[in-house]
Formats: structure tokens, sequence, C-alpha cells
């Protein structure tokens, strides 16, 4: 099977980030930003979705009172 390079880079970094990363949360960041690093490389951009609800979540998750957790 013939694979792209970014495919191939997609793997190489899966398997480092799952060998040093030392909790799902520093595996999270580590990939954003090898994401980011991939995305400026290769010249595409990233776009995320936006999640209803998600917003509330975040804020209540770090102490911050909103208009939607008060």
């Amino acid at each position: 099977m013939n694979r792209s390079e970014i495919l191939q880079e997609k793997d190489k970094t899966q398997a480092r980030l799952s060998e040093e990363c030392t909790s799902i949360h520093d595996y999270f960041v580590k990939s954003h930003i090898a994401a980011e690093k991939a995305a400026e490389t290769y010249g595409f951009t990233l776009r995320y979705a936006e999640v209803p609800g998600l917003s509330r979540y975040r804020a209540g998750r770090s102490g911050e009172r909103t208009a939607s957790t008060a």
C-alpha cells in the first residue's frame, strides 16, 4: 500500500506521543501542537467544529462563572 508523506508523519507522531506522554491531557496538548506544525509545514489550515455547549462546559470546569453556569 502506498502511503502519503503526511500519513507517515501522522503515524510517527502518534507513536512518539504514545511513548512520551504521561496523561491523556499531555497527549492532547502535544498532538495539537504537532498538528499545528504539520499544517504549517504542509500548507493547510486547521479548522475546528463548533460544539454546542462546549464553552459552557469549559467555563464550568475552569471554575469561572458565566451566565450559563451561574
